[in-house]
């Protein structure tokens, strides 16, 4: 059985730390314990060690994204061929992915997609703002209008009656 020394202990851990897939290997090196039982137990327990670190998770979603643009280029150039008929079911089912895709991607960054809502939000409020400013501007225009109209016609009189 080989000794598993304080640097393997140092290295598991930090590589654990770092997003490495945890292994039985790594856990083994990491605890100190054997790898074969580390191993038996994660087996009589049913340990999910097949899960994937973010950064793993980002590379399949990226990888997912471009087979499905292939995808719709696909149907693009199949809807070309054959007088612009488009599968609709085909279609459909991969804006289904696409969307699966983009909600993935928000739950995996949730500081980046709440910083993006927020932005959305924040140009939304701005475009808001922007024509109620512009409606003020405009309804003082008319305001004015009136008011210089109204004096005009006033000076009118005034002058006509003396």
């Amino acid at each position: 059985m080989p000794r598993r020394g304080p640097l393997a202990r140092q290295r598991a851990l930090r590589a654990l730390a770092e997003g490495a897939r945890a292994t039985t290997e790594l856990l083994a090196d990491a605890t100190g314990r054997s790898h074969r039982a580390l191993r038996l137990e994660a087996e009589r327990e049913g340990w999910r060690l097949d899960r994937a670190p973010h950064s793993d998770i980002a590379l399949r979603v990226r990888t997912i994204a471009a087979g499905l643009l292939e995808k719709v280029e696909a149907i693009g150039r199949a809807a070309l061929e054959e007088g612009g008929k488009i599968d609709k079911a085909e279609l459909e089912g991969v804006v289904v992915m696409i969307r699966g895709l983009d909600k993935i991607g928000e739950i995996m960054r949730p500081e980046e997609a709440a910083k993006e809502d927020q932005n959305r939000r924040d140009e939304d409020l701005a475009d808001v703002l922007q024509r109620i400013n512009e409606r003020i501007v405009e309804l003082a225009r008319e305001f004015a209008h009136e008011i210089c109209a109204r004096e005009s016609g006033a000076g009118r009189r005034g002058s006509g009656q003396g």
